[in-house]
């Protein structure tokens, strides 16, 4: 089959529904695109947009509007100038013309109801792609994807050579950008003095390495799922924050994809300094990252606390001042003691939001008065509470469906039945009306619950993280899972029971 056959074949799989929005910069590549599409018998409209990056810009503009025309296309444009962006960021110029770019397309593909955008990388452009990720250090090099959203690459199969010659059968001319010349881009220069000398000892360089990156594409998805699972966020807190447990027992590999996906969140390009930095601070070492975030572990969390300027304050809410107080039910509490309780970080308690009324405060952000889940857990530490006394391991639950309260904690020993777990007898107790309810349960549920619980349909909110068979900790099982409510009590409660255990054995 030949090149249009096979680009109409592929094209199909990718994006079989019309219209397109057909992304044409003048390149050979892009030229190429726009008549493979044309050819294709496909409907679209080509857009470019002018970065106003070299003066010859406007005249690459003109020849995409001409070739748009002679090929029966609608066409779009858009001139903005990258550069004054990117001096005002203080940013990296290929960075931002890459994001005002797909900005363009996307406005484009929305106003004509388009079902895709198609770019023009090609193979060469891959195999680029996948060496300067691996020189990069990024570990990862997956390359560029065959289909991201609405942006689809079909041209990945396709050599630029082969591009050329198509044109060049056609008798097509296309546009030639001087700045592909510069060796001291890197692209370039692995283009232009690298790749030839590979190419010499090793022909197909470019196929293997276009092949790696389909390999590695067709990886990620599973590891992406993996490390996801591992990646607890603890939403108590308004500043990024996830548990730490789960992300360190991990296997290696698993927690720094999670950790490569932490600081993508951040905008931080996921080098493996950076997540040796998070691995640090996983372990007790607290760590500043680039652009300023703290990275610190308290208790079961792992904080990505923000410069003072960036952290939020909500409408009505202030900083705390020295000698703000609460009004509890036994007697007044110092606010800073009180987010100590909490497990807030010492950088962040001067940065937490409190609605007051002179120093009295009346509103710790999320944490005061209590949200209804601690009210929740702390019936589920009564149940807990009631198996420690019964000499159970001190596991309680409650399920709660709308106003409806169901309570439950370990009979294992009194039922002489391995599987009378609290979550389980909750099941049990309630049947399919569990679905749709959500279990607050002291201790994170073990294998056996989980998968019970998520067949259920039953969300969970855990206290302390179960090293030994956590579900989530040890093995990785996602699910609708939250911890750390109230897990300061959850974990003393489970450790004076192990310690009475372990001093009635010595004794006897």
């Amino acid at each position: 089959m030949d090149l249009e056959g096979l680009f109409a074949q592929h094209l199909a799989r990718l994006a079989p529904k019309d219209p397109l929005v057909l992304a044409v910069s003048g390149g050979g590549d892009s030229v190429a695109l726009a008549h493979l599409v044309r050819r294709a018998g496909r409907k679209g409209v080509v857009a470019h947009l002018d970065h106003a990056l070299r003066p010859e810009s406007p005249q690459d503009l003109a020849f995409v509007e001409a070739l748009a025309g002679r090929l029966g296309f609608p066409f779009f444009a858009e001139r903005v100038e990258v550069g004054r962006i990117a001096q005002a960021r203080g940013e990296n110029l290929e960075a931002v013309a890459r994001e005002v770019r797909y900005a363009f397309l996307h406005r484009v593909a929305k106003q004509v109801g388009a079902r895709a955008i198609l770019t023009a990388h090609t193979l060469d452009d891959q195999a680029e792609t996948v060496l300067l990720q691996l020189l990069q250090g990024t570990a990862r090099a997956p390359g560029i994807r065959e289909k991201e959203g609405l942006v689809v690459r079909p041209l990945l199969p396709f050599p630029r050579e082969a591009l050329r010659a198509y044109l060049r059968g056609l008798g097509e001319a296309w546009r030639e950008d001087p700045t592909n010349q510069d060796p001291s881009l890197d692209r370039n220069y692995l283009r232009l003095m690298v790749f030839p000398l590979l190419l010499e000892r090793f022909p197909r360089a470019k196929e293997a390495l276009a092949r790696f990156a389909q390999v590695r594409a067709e990886e990620e998805d599973h590891l992406e799922a993996e490390a996801q699972v591992r990646l607890l966020p603890d939403p108590r807190f308004f500043v990024p924050a996830y548990r730490a447990l789960p992300l360190l027992q991990a296997p290696e590999a698993l927690r720094r994809r999670a950790l490569r996906r932490v600081l993508e969140a951040l905008d931080l390009r996921p080098e493996a300094r950076l997540i040796a930095l998070l691995e640090e601070a996983l372990r007790g070492k607290a760590t500043t990252l680039p652009g300023g975030h703290l990275a610190r572990r308290k208790g079961g969390t792992l904080f990505l606390i923000p410069p003072s300027p960036r952290v939020p304050l909500p409408p009505g809410f202030r900083r705390p001042h020295p000698g703000d107080h609460l009004v509890l039910p036994y007697g007044r509490k110092r606010l800073v003691d009180f987010l100590a309780e909490k497990g807030v970080p010492k950088e962040l308690k001067p940065l937490w939001p409190v609605r007051a009324e002179g120093g009295q405060v009346v509103e710790v952000y999320g944490l005061f008065p209590p949200p209804e889940e601690e009210r929740l857990m702390g019936l589920a530490l009564e149940e807990a509470r009631a198996a420690f006394a019964e000499g159970e391991v001190p596991v309680g639950a409650v399920l709660a469906l709308g106003e409806r309260v169901y309570r439950a904690h370990n009979r294992v020993e009194a039922t002489q039945d391995p599987t009378a777990h609290a979550e389980m007898l909750l099941l049990r107790q309630v049947g399919k009306e569990a679905r749709g309810g959500r279990l607050y349960v002291t201790l994170e549920p073990c294998r056996m619950c989980h998968h019970a619980l998520r067949e259920a349909g039953v969300e969970v909110v855990y206290g302390a993280e179960n090293l030994k068979e956590g579900a989530l900790t040890r093995f990785g099982q996602g699910g609708r899972l939250r911890g750390g409510v109230r897990e300061g009590e959850c974990a003393k409660l489970l450790r004076d029971f192990f310690a009475r255990l372990r001093e009635g054995c010595r004794s006897g």
